[in-house]
Order: structure tokens, then C-alpha cells, then sequence
């Protein structure tokens, strides 16, 4: 810049609107008065000013240049009629001023304030370099990182709750309950929305997230799906918040219905199911399942049931005055893609009449990767099966009731047959109930009945036709026993149809 002033002028009292300023140069940003700038990889930057020097009889005028090489300022002082002569100094303003002094006067004994020769007590030069500052220290949101704009969001919001507050005074009654729940707002079309949430809203919030994990896991929508509807509705919290609530949800669960994992590597012989059509074809499924081959996991039903019992309670579907149980055991194997087969057992409790036919109510025991075989099922059954023998003969005490149990057992023919100790639906002798053959299939003359106990097969299982292992829920009486009726009538109408294919005038004539 250009200012034309007396030196006894410039002072910290001057006015800005006594100079005429011309801008030639930028102000640095800081405080340093450093600006950077990458010339010829040197940093370089400077402003100057003309400044006439002396009395009005002995005027001059002087240039002075602020040059910036590495951070370091070079402080120049030109003088003479084309400002041909030049003096300098890296070390202060007043350092070149004296030095300009004794170049014209080597024997003067004078000094001259550098601060003001430069000009740096000028408000002017105050002004501009404050709002260089400012400008430059706050980015545009564009090149903000996303941590850099929360923060911001949560200073405006700030600002704003404390302005609401401010004012809400001088517009309701003193005992008007006035909540301001949220602020919204955009930057860039990119949208903000913060709640100010403290006590009970916190605890909707709670259980909001919790409601979002449940419909994502029953809906099965993909993490990347979600993120892409949060980011259309901005209402819905984000992906990474539902994730770290469903990660909360495990843990707390974790603690209460504790797992273990079973090393299955020497019980576990996959058969080549490669020609059976997949039940579950999910390519993420199928590669955790490989990733996980040679393991098993099992809960305790113990756990389990002291932890729904207190909750059925509250919803009438368990009474105290009542305390019996009726908990039914299934289980079946499932292909995942077409090299593993993982075998499921459940239980569920029958007593919750409208959830019978509903997943959920569904509670796993055991799952693992292997085939349907009575050696693997009595391994990794185990733990089950004795906690099974114990609820029948001993029941179950939570919270100071004591729960009585009915067992039963339901799976498809051929689960049921290998829980039995059967040796396969095949053979000549295949009821699990009676002690019918082949033979006899069809015979409607004879007065069919169940033959067989529990009591029988545990004992001399060996002596009956076919029973090749003693029953593996031995707690569980004979007539307590049903294969799956979705099974049944599957075959049932399997049977039908090819019998229709094969005799079309008996059923359409």
C-alpha cells in the first residue's frame, strides 16, 4: 500500500480516513505477520508503503518492504531520488531504521521507531490483517472433514439453544414449559439435524435404535441399503449408530445367555451335497459359514428360560398359579450353498400359543456345520440333553417359583428317526411308534397303536426291530413324540399328485 503522511503523524491515535491508501500488495494472515506463498520453492511475500520522512523543509521520502523468504522477514528501507540506495535488516523494523540513520548520517546520534516508519501500528493495517486472519483460519465446509462440520454443528447449536432460551423469556409465562427438542439446518445441501436430548429423550432414543436393529435383522436389509435410506431420510440415525447399538444389544446379551463354541473337527464328515438344492444361497452367509468350518455353537436352555419366564410372566402367558411348562424340541439341517450342511436345534415354549409357527420364538441350542448323524447330534447335545433330564425330574426355580416341565419332541420323519435311534427311514422296520414293516403298509384291517415306550428303547433298544441306538431324549415320552404335520402333509399331497399323474380317470371322471 501507498500512504503519503509526516512522520509525527503516524501515531496509534491516526485516523484511517486522513490517508489515501492504495492497495499494491496482500496483508499477511497472522499475527506474525508471516503470509506464505511457494515461489521457486522459496516463501516469499511483501507489502510496502511510501512514508515522507522529516519536516516539511527537509522532507524525503522513503520506501519501505517487508519481504518474507522462509518465514523470516527482510526488512527493507529505500531511499534517494529513485529510491536507487537500500538498507536492510532480519532483525526488527527499528534495526533497518536505525541502520537507514547512520547510512545518511554516520555521526547522528537520532533514532527513528521502526513500527512506525513500516506502518504496523496503523489501524488500517490492523483491520485488514485481523481479517485476513479470520478468513483464512475458517475453511469452507467443502474442504471441511466431517468431524470439523459436526463440530461446528454442535457450536451453532449451542449458540442457538442459548439465544432460544434468551428470548423465550420475553414471549411465554415464567410457568410455560417451553423444550426446544431440535435444530435444523443446511450447509452446502448437505442437511444437519441435532437433537438436544437429555432424560427421557435420551431413553426414546434408546429404544428407537433398538426398534431400527430389530426391523433391519427381521427385514434383512443389507448395511449398505440402510445407508443409502439415512442418507435420502436424514430423520433415520446413522448407519454407524444402529451398528454400534446392535453391537451394545450382543454384548448385553452375551452376558446374560452366555454361547460356547465346540471344536468340531473331529466329529464333523460332510457328505457331498453338492446335486441338493441350497436353502440358503446368501453369498456373505455362505463364505462366513466356510470361514467358520470345524466349529459349533450351543447356549444353555437354562439361561434362556430364566431369562423369558420373569417376561412371560408379565404378559399372562406363564402363571404362577399354574407353574408347568410345555416345551417342545425340534430341530432339522439345512443346505448353505452347496458345499456345507448345518444341522439347527431349537426349542420353543408351546404355552405361547399365537407364536408357535413364528422364527423368533424359536430359541437355538445348537447349530453347526455338519450332517444329520446320531454320533454328532449325541456330541454336541450333550450339555442339552442333561439340562432336559434335570427340568424334568427336578424342574426349574426362578424367582422363587418352581416350574414343572412337559416335554415334548417334533421334527420331520428323518431327524425324529435318528433322534431315535432308528436306523433310517428305509429300513423294514421304520415307525418310530409301532413295529409295523413294509408289509404291512396299508393294511387297514389291523388295529394300529403305538407298541413302543421310552422306557423300552432305553433299556433293551437293541431288541427292538431297527433300533440300532438307544433315544437321545430319553426324558421325553413316546406319545410326546410327533413328526412335523407340514412334512406329513407335504407327503400326503405328494403321494396324491403322483397317484392322480398315474390313474387321471379315477380323479377326473
Amino acid at each position: 500500500m501507498e500512504i503519503m503522511s509526516d512522520r509525527e503523524n503516524i501515531t496509534d491515535q491516526e485516523n484511517i480516513d486522513e490517508f489515501q491508501i492504495e492497495e499494491v500488495s496482500t496483508y499477511p494472515i497472522n499475527n506474525n505477520i508471516l503470509y506464505r506463498e511457494r515461489v521457486n520453492k522459496v516463501t516469499k511475500r511483501s507489502f510496502n508503503y511510501k512514508n515522507n520522512e522529516g519536516r516539511a523543509s527537509k522532507k524525503k521520502t522513503i520506501r519501505c518492504e517487508i519481504d518474507y523468504i522462509n518465514e523470516i522477514p527482510q526488512f527493507h528501507i529505500k531511499y534517494g531520488s529513485n529510491f536507487q540506495y537500500v538498507v536492510f535488516s532480519s532483525k526488527s523494523p527499528s534495526d533497518v531504521a536505525y541502520n537507514y540513520e547512520r547510512a545518511l548520517k554516520p555521526e547522528t546520534k537520532a533514532t527513528l521507531s521502526g513500527p512506525l516508519v513500516f506502518g504496523l501500528q496503523l489501524k488500517s493495517v490492523k483491520k485488514a490483517r485481523e481479517s485476513r486472519k479470520k478468513s483464512n483460519l475458517i475453511k469452507p465446509a467443502i474442504n471441511c472433514t466431517s468431524s470439523t462440520l459436526e463440530k461446528r454443528a454442535k457450536k451453532i447449536a449451542s449458540k442457538v439453544r442459548a439465544s432460544f432460551n434468551n428470548d423465550i423469556k420475553g414471549v411465554y409465562h415464567q410457568s410455560d414449559e417451553i423444550v426446544l427438542k431440535s435444530v435444523e439446518f443446511s450447509v452446502n445441501k448437505l442437511d444437519f439435524q441435532l437433537d438436544y436430548e437429555e432424560g427421557e429423550n435420551q431413553m426414546e432414543k434408546g429404544h428407537q435404535l433398538q426398534s431400527i436393529v430389530k426391523t433391519i435383522d427381521q427385514g434383512q436389509i443389507p448395511r449398505d441399503s440402510y445407508r443409502d435410506l439415512a442418507a435420502a431420510e436424514h430423520h433415520l440415525p446413522r448407519e454407524n449408530t444402529v451398528s454400534n447399538e446392535r453391537i451394545a444389544i450382543t454384548k448385553h446379551m452375551n452376558k446374560i445367555i452366555k454361547f460356547s463354541l465346540v471344536n468340531m473337527k473331529d466329529k464333523n464328515e460332510l457328505n457331498n451335497i453338492t446335486s441338493q438344492e441350497p436353502d440358503i444361497t446368501n453369498p456373505e452367509i455362505v463364505q462366513e459359514v466356510i470361514n467358520t468350518m470345524g466349529l459349533g455353537i450351543r447356549r444353555s436352555a437354562k439361561d434362556i428360560l430364566v431369562y423369558l419366564i420373569p417376561q412371560l410372566q408379565k404378559r399372562q402367558i406363564l402363571k404362577s398359579s399354574d407353574p408347568i411348562i410345555h416345551l417342545r424340541v425340534s430341530g432339522d439341517g439345512r443346505n448353505v450353498g452347496r458345499k456345507i450342511k448345518h444341522v439347527m436345534v431349537t426349542f420353543m415354549i408351546l404355552d405361547h400359543e399365537n407364536r408357535h409357527h413364528h422364527a423368533d420364538y424359536h430359541y437355538t441350542v445348537a447349530l453347526y456345520p455338519s450332517t444329520e448323524k446320531y454320533d454328532t447330534l449325541k456330541f454336541m447335545l450333550s450339555l442339552f440333553i442333561n439340562e432336559l433330564k434335570s427340568f424334568k425330574e427336578n424342574g426349574l426355580e426362578v424367582s422363587g417359583i418352581l416350574w414343572k416341565f412337559e416335554l415334548y419332541f417334533s421334527s420331520d420323519w428323518k431327524f425324529l428317526a435318528i433322534c431315535l435311534g432308528l436306523n433310517g427311514l428305509t429300513a423294514n422296520y421304520f415307525c418310530p411308534w409301532c413295529c409295523c414293516s413294509k408289509n404291512q403298509i396299508g393294511d387297514l384291517n389291523k388295529n394300529w397303536c403305538i407298541e413302543k415306550s421310552i422306557d423300552q428303547l432305553i433299556t433293551n433298544y437293541n431288541e427292538i426291530n431297527r433300533h440300532i441306538n438307544p433315544p437321545l431324549f430319553s426324558m421325553i415320552p413316546i406319545e410326546n413324540i410327533i413328526f412335523d404335520e407340514l412334512h406329513a402333509l407335504l407327503r400326503i399331497t405328494d403321494r396324491l399328485g403322483i397317484d392322480a399323474c398315474r390313474n387321471p380317470r379315477k380323479w377326473f371322471v
